[in-house]
């Protein structure tokens, strides 16, 4: 069924320009009259909401949790140790080392995080853990943002891949049931950020502009919303933006994903219940599908245009880290300028915002170095290792967040399950569980797909070619391994980035020029065809059109010399240009 046709109905089709993301409004309750029309007192509705406020305080502001897959095929058929430990909320790492006189010994690396998922868990259990908690807080004015962080062939796919979908079944179902005639909206929007730019995925990867009202909330210009009632016309939008996603190769994948891309479900009602005005926002849920980050020592077989490219997915991957960790500290000032990503994703650091980290790690031998860099980089978000436990201890219980973590989820979401037997045909838990179990094959695999094949086309399977060997970055505790001729400042990547889009710029307008410059000559052909005319005059205008050709692409070229010149004093420029 085409996605085009999806969108015929007035009901189902919404778009909107130019709205800021941050345009929200307080969620106000129903007026008493309608409340005692449904047969609810008016106590009842109050503590009702009391309830809610109270739940949304009992949920962290931001959660770390790690999932470890099972071993693979090939990682079996080599015989590789599952070096990972799990007990409870703690892993352990056994990491093999060689002494001066070449003698093994195991050094043991102990982590600790609010939730640590084994391999037997399955995909519906992570989404419980993880997203379910703050489904029903996005409908008290929240903010809230999850996104997957590990290495290639980690379960970043696998386990993104369902989060999107099961949250909006339980976002339609509470606007169905708990919500219901409070005048809700569903709005689905999908952009991407590549080498510093957004393009909108679902509107033919159309460029956008990102501005600032006098309310220092953030717009992005031209982005379209598509207002959606049903889960199948998500996973018709997820598809259709997935499709376009920037992609190229790298060491390790021939086809990674090399931009982010942000999923964003916003809730949204009309102001004072006047439909004709456009509503406004009251929670939205954004999934972060973060682009593949290498180290320097992995990225020796790439070419320069892609190391730039890693350079540039590290600065703002460094930038998610630090306003993640200043939220976490109730902080004064979030640095959410760090880059594009977090400049767009600024709403979900200020307020009363949510965030969950889930990192993805490989159990096997080979993959020691990388999943100690993945639990590095949790463990410096979330600033949570063992000698840390105290201080959080010491925090008043109201903004305890280790223990707000800690908390059952069955009293987390009450809410959720009254109403979850109404529409179990939707939602198998079987399908899910027998999805799981035939994971193994699935991590195996560059790109798991779905087991059932109904999402084959489903091409946030991009994620797990992404985010490659995304643990490089963070050995700063020990050794730094970043390639010293990628490791440019900020600056230097910020002014490369304006002159590759000034000089895009200046080739369009050399092109109108050139255009222009051609319809002079084809008049000028048709007056030379025409009987008496003066050669003169012809030969005077082809010789000034000649010249004017000639010096438009002598500026161009001049111009392209100079950007040339910058990326060999950086060491970027691609190998193609002919060096």
């Amino acid at each position: 069924m085409p996605v085009h046709s999806l969108y015929d109905s007035t009901s189902m089709y919404h778009s909107v320009r130019g709205r800021s993301f941050d345009d929200s409004e307080p969620y106000i309750p129903a007026n008493k009259q309608a409340g005692r029309a449904r047969g609810l007192p008016e106590n009842n509705l109050l503590k009702s909401f009391a309830a809610d406020k109270e739940k949304a305080s009992s949920v962290a502001k931001i959660k770390v949790v790690v999932r470890k897959r099972p071993l693979n095929k090939k990682e079996l058929a080599k015989n590789e140790d599952d070096i990972i430990t799990i007990d409870s909320n703690s892993l352990t790492v056994h990491e093999t080392k060689l002494k001066v006189d070449l003698t093994e010994y195991v050094e043991k690396h102990e982590f600790f995080f609010d939730a640590v998922l084994n391999e037997e868990v399955s995909n519906d259990e992570v989404y419980r853990e993880t997203v379910e908690p703050i489904v029903p807080i996005i409908f008290q004015r929240t903010k809230a943002t999850c996104f997957a962080y590990g290495q290639t062939g980690s379960g970043k796919t696998f386990t993104m891949k369902p989060l999107p979908l099961k949250a909006s079944r339980d976002i339609l179902r509470l606007m169905h049931h708990t919500y219901r005639n409070q005048g809700f909206q569903l709005f689905v929007s999908f952009f991407e950020i590549y080498g510093g730019k957004l393009f909108d995925l679902l509107n033919d990867r159309k460029k956008l502009c990102m501005r600032e009202d006098g309310k220092q909330q953030v717009c992005i210009v031209g982005l379209q919303e598509y207002r959606v009632s049903d889960v199948e016309t998500i996973k018709e939008l997820i598809e259709k933006g997935s499709a376009t996603r920037s992609t190229g190769t790298t060491g390790a994948n021939e086809e990674s994903s090399r931009s982010h891309a942000i999923l964003q479900l916003a809730i949204k009602r009309s102001v004072d219940g006047n439909e004709s005005k456009p509503p406004r926002v009251v929670g939205k849920l954004s999934f972060i599908d973060l682009a593949g980050s290498e180290r320097g020592a992995d990225t020796t077989d790439n070419d320069k245009q892609t190391r730039m490219e890693g350079a540039e997915i590290n600065k703002s991957l460094l930038a998610l880290k630090e306003c993640i960790r200043a939220l976490d500290n109730d902080q004064g000032h979030i640095p959410f300028r760090g880059s594009k990503l977090t400049e767009v994703l600024r709403d979900s650091f200020v307020g009363d915002s949510r965030t969950v980290m889930i990192s993805c790690i490989s159990p096997n031998a080979g993959s020691c170095e990388h999943t100690l860099n993945t639990l590095r980089y949790a463990d410096r978000v979330k600033s949570l290792s063992k000698g840390g436990n105290s201080k959080k201890d010491i925090l008043s219980s109201t903004l305890n967040l280790k223990e707000s973590t800690n908390m059952p989820l069955s009293s987390v979401l009450p809410v959720v399950t009254t109403y979850e037997d109404d529409m179990t045909d939707t939602w198998p838990d079987q399908n899910e569980r027998d999805e799981f179990d035939v994971s193994e094959e699935s991590y195996e695999q560059e790109k798991p797909s779905w087991k059932n094949g109904r999402l084959e086309p489903y091409h946030l399977s991009h994620s797990e070619d992404k985010f490659r060997k995304a643990n490089g970055q963070t050995k700063w505790k020990e050794q730094p391994k970043f390639d010293t001729k990628i490791s440019h400042s900020d600056d230097d990547l910020n002014a490369l980035l304006q002159e590759e889009e000034d000089l895009v710029n200046a080739h369009r307008r050399q092109v109108e020029e050139t255009m222009n410059i051609v319809r002079e000559e084809m008049n000028l052909l048709v007056e030379a065809d025409q009987p008496g005319n003066q050669l003169d005059d012809y030969v005077s205008r082809l010789n000034s059109i000649l010249s004017q050709k000639a010096a438009g692409i002598m500026q161009l070229q001049a111009h392209l010399a100079h950007f040339q010149k910058r990326l060999k004093e950086h060491n970027v420029l691609v190998s193609s240009y002919g060096q």
